[in-house]
């Protein structure tokens, strides 16, 4: 039988994510009254977030290429001026992007590009060295044929990005690339934990996403997953996943040594 996903005109990743986003959607929407006053604030809740996530969604962009720095302050007054927006909406935004970990927000001093520390860095990358291992060690191999055939399309945009310089999009593909490996572990409460430690260390991966030899690394590193997956060779699945999490840190502290 096909996957569900399948004749929709979306891939694996996409699937996921559209699922978890209706889910959150439905449970939202659950107790709303039929009538039309509560339909209205219906579509008013969803026309609030949807422009949350437009303004979220570019200053993460701004923050994961390097547009915005460590410790630059985000002024809403300006936010609401560059996105048209209001100050809830911006509020708002920035919230979302505390909880991922890009932004610090402090009383009377307002918002801020996060400045991670070696030592928060340390704790969390222990905690992705952790969760990814355990998930490489759960995961059913080798790799269903429908995750390996995602995966390698993925991969495949992946490199096209890379070959066009296109650091957004390659951004955006290896994004895809872990949502799909993430959730053939099999455990949905891990699965939760691998996705957020990925948001909440942007900040480190995202050193890797502003240099074509750094993509170029990762993608080979990708490469070397999908090859242990499909040959189900646990020990090289568990070591290349791993060696691939830590990859970003390595980079990161390189760069800063550099500096």
């Amino acid at each position: 039988m096909s996957p569900p996903y399948c004749g929709r005109g979306m891939d694996r990743a996409s699937y996921i994510i559209n699922n978890q986003v209706n889910k959150q959607l439905r449970t939202r929407i659950s107790g709303a009254n039929s009538d039309l006053r509560g339909s209205a604030e219906t579509e008013d809740t969803m026309k609030v977030d949807g422009e949350r996530k437009r303004v979220a969604a570019s200053l993460e962009k701004d923050i994961v290429f390097g547009h915005l720095k460590p410790r630059e302050r985000l002024v809403e007054q300006d936010l609401m001026d560059r996105f048209e927006a209001r100050r809830h909406i911006v509020r708002a935004a920035l919230e979302s992007l505390e909880q991922k970990g890009l932004v610090e927000r402090r009383a009377n001093k307002g918002a801020a590009v996060r400045d991670l520390s070696l030592h928060e860095i340390d704790e969390l990358y222990f905690m992705r060295e952790l969760l990814h291992r355990a998930a490489a060690e759960q995961t059913p191999l080798p790799l269903p044929g429908d995750v390996l055939a995602e995966l390698r399309q993925i991969q495949a945009k992946h490199d096209a990005a890379i070959q066009k310089n296109d650091l957004t999009d390659a951004f955006h593909q290896n994004e895809s690339f872990h949502i799909v490996l993430n959730h053939a572990c099999g455990n949905s409460v891990l699965e939760e934990a691998l996705n957020l430690y990925n948001e909440r260390t942007n900040l480190v991966r995202s050193v890797a996403f502003r240099s074509i030899k750094s993509l170029r690394r990762s993608s080979d590193e990708h490469y070397g997953i999908i090859d242990a997956g499909a040959k189900a060779d646990r020990a090289a699945f568990v070591d290349a996943v791993v060696k691939h999490i830590l990859g970003a840190k390595a980079s990161f502290l390189a760069s800063n040594a550099a500096k």
